[in-house]
């Protein structure tokens, strides 16, 4: 019984990784294509990662079924969280081949875009000149390390330690615990 179950969290686990790390693509598809526009990328990015949570929740609420309506912790988050370290993965392989290859760009695009919105928000010069300039910092240091294998190992363990803990919270949500004794209404 035991490692039916575990086969069956891990077979779970990848069909809704793959399923969600294709939403994550077309997600990053939307969001390079809607960089000319700095809201409406923070708005894709926004609800394309509730959608993301959602999937994890639907995730575990189907292997709950499967299971006969109970799960435990250790079930549900580890069905969870094969589904997120897979997600992740496609992610990041995507992120890698659009910015290296597709859109290599992008940065240079989402730099004048940055200019652009903060030329329109901040009216004070010097305000501006700053903001801009800590923009640059952080976009220089994400360039170079967003396009290193040790940059690009080191992002796709943050982005599973924090989808991971959503998974986990969603993992505590969905468990259902076997009643200890059966209740006989009968009478």
């Amino acid at each position: 019984m035991e490692e039916t179950t575990k086969s069956g969290n891990v077979q779970n686990g990848l069909m809704f990784g793959v399923i969600i790390g294709f939403i994550y693509c077309i997600s990053l598809f939307l969001r390079y294509n809607a960089a000319s526009s700095v809201i409406m990328f923070g708005v894709i990015t926004f609800l394309f990662y509730l959608l993301v949570i959602g999937m994890l929740f639907f995730c575990g609420i189907k292997r709950r079924t499967e299971l006969g309506g109970f799960i435990e912790l250790k079930d549900a988050f580890q069905t969870i969280f094969i589904a997120v370290l897979v997600a992740e993965l496609i992610y990041t392989i995507f992120n890698v081949i659009y910015l290296k290859f597709i859109d290599p760009h992008f940065f240079e695009r989402w730099h004048a875009n940055m200019e652009a919105f903060l030329e329109k928000t901040i009216k004070d010069d010097d305000k501006r000149e700053e903001a801009l300039n800590k923009f640059n910092e952080s976009m220089e240091k994400q360039k170079l390390r967003g396009l290193t294998i040790q940059g690009i190992a080191l992002g796709y363990l943050i982005s599973v330690a924090i989808t991971g803990v959503f998974g986990f919270i969603a993992a505590l949500i969905i468990r259902k615990r076997k009643p200890v004794f059966e209740l006989d209404n009968q009478a």
